[in-house]
């Protein structure tokens, strides 16, 4: 909300204020001022009076003027092309700042001299969009009774400064000029100067009929006004506007605008005279109605859109926008005015939908006030009557579908007030809070009953009165006292389980990122592994873009896109992870779950000081993915089985899956090298595990026993084997013929070569026995030695290496 305080203050007496201190002051009692600026900051700048127009000897697009400046007449080159005899316009002297530091000094044109600038709006630091579209490319016109050599600025009234508000959703009431007024009295203890039409009289209108036929409208007025002119605004109405970021259009439609922002309700006016007949009926659209919006767009209509219409045909989408059947042109000469409540959630759903969000249908969405409906209709009737000559009369039609009018009664006592603030108010001091904030109360035996206005419709329990309390009284007033508690904050297990794992991930030189949960519908499904699991993914139902409109499944792409973004910029060596969410339907049922993702590309730093140049391969990061188990204590209960069936991204030969109890938790392995190409990087390894699983399991206790003091002894052994056999299940093989002596067997060695044949490989594992009981002797450790090498023969055809 854009609040000029020129305007606040024909409302509130705020000139013995500075503005800095009043937005402090408002911030204070619960609305943040977000921004404050000058409308513009140009200087030296006065209205001219052209008295000569000549074209530039040099230039075809230049014109050489007289301005009289009041007390001189300067000559200036223009480059204008609306530039005329007789205009009143806005000079930057000699001498004269404008936005941006640029500075008017006198200067020779293509050799013509030029003592100043006529100056545009633009120049003066108003947004083009907020300017009137006749003056969006060439110089302000002021009206002709505009005093010449008066400080321009000031006879705009942009010689003012801008409040933005940062208004939280329950506080309706402070998106409209009265309510902010409403708010700054009862800061200071001033008094309200509300504007016409609140109480003025009115007769039901025979001759036509409102009706409603939906639910998503609660009351609707309709106020015909004729012999209208329309013409551009009063300079007044024009700047109060552009301050409040809206753009000029017509007296008509700018009185709209202004009653809109004035007090908060929304209006519409049709042309009278493009109507089909003399009633109004507010219903819900047909299946497959259209209607063609004042944007000029065609928009087809859901049966749960609410219309407005004339009996016959859609004249507006209710609380959006109006049709272009029924607008507003120079030709209108009658007018019919809209003052309306609708239904907030349908309003919301409507321009949604269609992508029309306004500043009527923000008001709507957040409620309107019912009292203020027919009240703004008169005011817009007042102010019609006085710039745009229409013949206006105290007839209104309306129809009222359930619409609340009664203000909400709300009962508190004194001392629920003190005890929940902590503080000792008395009875006159809130009794002067709820005065200063205009909510009529009566005190009965130490108990408050207010009757909340209905601009106030966030107020509706006792705890709200208490904050109104507080807020007008002062937060800082408040003890400064520790809050008791019997109770010690503490992490979660799991919320100590990740940031154990960040450390750990952190200490392996790996470096924490954030991308967007949200993909593309190409990309939504790359990494996809686990075959066994199946789900859908969430699409968003107004995506703002093609590249963000599905909900992420995996971090694995988005990481992929930040190495691509950092090897473009020639930061090869990468290592970075990810805690994020996926998101997923299963069985039509929302489900999300925590991902750990990691991936590295390049060399290993650890090395680079060194001199060596180490890449990263797939035991680099299983290391990494062991240092985090090991962590959580659940390296014992994990095992990696390679797997082939991990879809197209992943390299079929260098892939593994994560099982932790055998069930599958995730991945670790090589990017495909075609998907590396994709995605212009360089050899790259990653792993994703689902952390909600693993967060889950139940660890194994940790055991711990006494070193042995017993000597312990090794033995090397090189077999080879068939391709096919895996380290792992050599190992097991071997534990099972160890008779509780083997200590640890370890893999150092596999080769693939000269002296073994094509179809086999050698593995070289190193056995380490101990007795925790005595001393082993050779004799002991060879038996079981020699049963081991069996057992391999055995088993998988297995024979020592030479």
């Amino acid at each position: 909300m854009l609040v000029s305080l020129n305007w606040l203050q024909t409302y509130v007496d705020i000139n013995d204020i500075t503005p800095a201190n009043l937005a402090d002051l408002i911030t204070k009692a619960g609305i943040e001022v977000e921004t404050m600026y000058k409308l513009s900051v140009a200087t030296n700048c006065v209205i001219g009076h052209v008295l000569e127009k000549m074209k530039h000897p040099e230039a075809d697009k230049l014109n050489v003027c007289k301005v009289d400046l009041g007390n001189e007449v300067a000559q200036i080159v223009c480059g204008a092309a609306n530039v005329a005899v007789g205009q009143k316009v806005i000079v930057s002297k000699v001498g004269a700042t404008l936005p941006g530091g640029v500075k008017i000094k006198a200067a020779k044109l293509r050799g013509v001299e030029s003592n100043g600038m006529i100056c545009s709006l633009k120049e003066l630091g108003i947004e083009n969009k907020f300017v009137p579209l006749e003056y969006q490319s060439g110089i302000y016109v002021l009206d002709e009774s505009a005093p010449v050599g008066e400080d321009a600025l000031k006879y705009l009234g942009i010689d003012d400064t801008i409040l933005e508000l940062k208004l939280t959703p329950n506080r309706a009431d402070a998106l409209s000029m009265l309510g902010v007024a409403y708010e700054v009295a009862a800061i200071l203890k001033r008094v309200v100067n509300k504007p016409y039409g609140e109480n003025a009289n009115y007769k039901i209108d025979h001759d036509f009929n409102v009706s409603i036929n939906t639910v998503g409208c609660t009351l609707y007025y309709a106020k015909k006004i004729k012999n209208v002119k329309v013409e551009p605004s009063p300079q007044w109405l024009q700047t109060a506007l552009i301050a409040s970021g809206i753009r000029p259009i017509s007296n008509v439609v700018d009185v709209t605008n202004f009653v809109m922002l004035e007090l908060g309700q929304p209006l519409h006016a049709f042309d009278y005279k493009k109507l089909n007949s003399n009633q109004i009926v507010v219903r819900n659209a047909y299946e497959f109605e259209k209607i063609v919006t004042l944007d000029h767009n065609e928009r087809e209509l859901l049966t749960s859109d609410v219309v407005i219409t004339d009996g016959k045909k859609p004249i507006a989408i209710a609380g959006v926008m109006g049709g272009q059947n029924t607008e507003i042109d120079n030709n209108t000469t009658d007018v019919l005015l809209e003052s309306a409540v609708f239904n907030p959630l349908s309003v919301r759903r409507t321009y949604t939908r269609l992508g029309l969000r306004s500043e009527s249908s923000l008001r709507y969405e957040k409620k309107v006030d019912p009292n203020r409906t027919l009240y703004a209709l008169n005011r817009a009737s007042q102010l019609l009557e006085a710039i745009a000559m229409g013949k206006v009369d105290d007839l209104v039609a309306f129809k009222n579908n359930q619409a609340n009018l009664e203000s909400l009664s709300v009962s508190i006592t004194l001392n629920k007030i003190n005890s929940v603030l902590g503080i000792h108010l008395n009875e006159n001091e809130v009794s002067s809070i709820f005065t200063r904030l205009n909510f009529d109360h009566r005190l009965n035996k130490g108990v408050f009953t207010v009757n909340v206005p209905t601009r106030r419709q966030d107020i509706s329990i006792e705890e709200d009165l208490i904050e109104e309390v507080i807020r007008i009284y002062g937060y800082d007033n408040l003890n400064k006292t520790l809050p008791l508690t019997e109770s010690i904050g503490k992490l979660t297990d799991n919320q100590a389980k990740i940031r154990q794992i960040k450390r750990v991930l952190n200490a392996s030189g790996l470096n924490e990122v954030v991308t967007y949960s949200l993909n593309s519908e190409k990309n939504v499904n790359r990494f996809k592994y686990n075959n066994e699991v199946h789900y859908d993914e969430i699409n968003l139902s107004m995506p703002m873009s093609e590249e963000r409109k599905v909900l992420r499944v995996s971090l694995l792409h988005s990481l992929m896109e930040v190495i691509n973004y950092n090897n473009a910029r020639n930061n090869n060596d990468i290592a970075i992870f990810e805690m994020g969410r996926q998101y997923y339907f299963e069985n039509n049922e929302p489900k999300e779950n925590s991902l750990l993702t990691c991936a590295v590309t390049g060399l290993i730093h650890e090395t680079k000081w060194q001199g060596k140049k180490e890449s990263v391969d797939f035991y680099y990061l299983k290391g990494i993915l062991e240092a985090v188990l090991t962590k959580l204590n659940l390296l014992d209960q994990y095992k990696l089985v390679q797997t082939s069936d991990c879809g197209s991204d992943f390299h079929p030969k260098r892939t593994a899956n994560i099982l932790i109890n055998d069930t599958i938790v995730g991945i670790i392995g090589q990017v495909h090298p075609n998907t590396q190409k994709e995605y212009d990087t360089f050899e790259t390894y990653v792993l994703e595990v689902n952390l909600s699983k693993v967060l889950n399991i139940k660890t194994i206790d940790l055991k711990f026993k006494l070193l042995n003091k017993y000597p312990t002894m090794t033995r090397d052994i090189a077999v080879v084997v068939d391709k096919v056999v895996s380290a792992e299940e050599l190992c097991e093989a071997i534990k099972q013929r160890s008779k509780n002596i083997l200590k640890s067997v370890e893999v150092f060695d596999v080769y693939q070569g000269e002296h073994v044949e094509a179809n086999k490989k050698s593995i070289a594992l190193s056995l380490v026995f101990e007795n925790t009981e005595k001393t082993l002797t050779d004799d002991e450790v060879n038996k079981v030695f020699d049963k081991i090498v069996y057992h391999l023969t055995e088993k998988f055809n297995a024979y020592l290496r030479k």
